[in-house]
């Protein structure tokens, strides 16, 4: 398997798993300090909360990667099979222009100078780099919505009319 391969396939999934083992470890390292040591960590609740926006956005992306979305096929599942596919273009055309309008926003909103100049309260970091994983999770999305269309454009081309 090619690294690109690899990559197309396990990016989303590798990081996401880091980033939930170190969310686990720094609860559980905060829990044990507090609780035991009688001393919490002054930034692992910070830290954490850093991590857990990250997690969310890439698992956004690999649930579409996946498509393991909650969906609503009440209407889907009364189509042909044909129509599905039609309906699933259609679907996956707006899905990738909300993301790409999300993308786009979030970029600017992330280069506004009262947002580009703000830092953490606790870990001094800078806010850009939390506010980042929207646009960074948009965009790796809206390229899972692509690749599911053009998966769903090669089936309408191989079935019959």
């Amino acid at each position: 398997m090619s690294v690109i391969k690899w990559i197309d396939m396990n990016a989303e999934k590798v990081l996401a798993s880091a980033l939930l083992a170190a969310i686990v470890l720094l609860i559980f390292g905060n829990v044990f300090m507090r609780y035991v040591l009688n001393a919490s960590l002054s930034w692992g609740e910070e830290l954490t909360l850093w991590l857990f926006v990250w997690f969310v956005w890439l698992g956004v992306s690999y649930a579409f990667h996946t498509g393991d979305h909650v969906r609503i096929t009440v209407l889907r599942d009364v189509l042909s099979e044909r129509a599905r596919l039609y309906a699933d273009v259609v679907i996956a055309l707006l899905v990738l222009g909300f993301l790409i309008v999300l993308t786009i926003e979030c970029i600017k909103l992330i280069r506004q100078p009262f947002v580009a100049s703000q830092t953490s309260v606790v870990l001094g970091l800078p806010i850009p780099i939390l506010y980042a994983s929207a646009p960074i999770g948009a965009g790796l999305s809206a390229i899972r919505v692509t690749q599911h269309l053009f998966r769903t454009l090669r089936l309408i081309a191989g079935t019959k009319a």
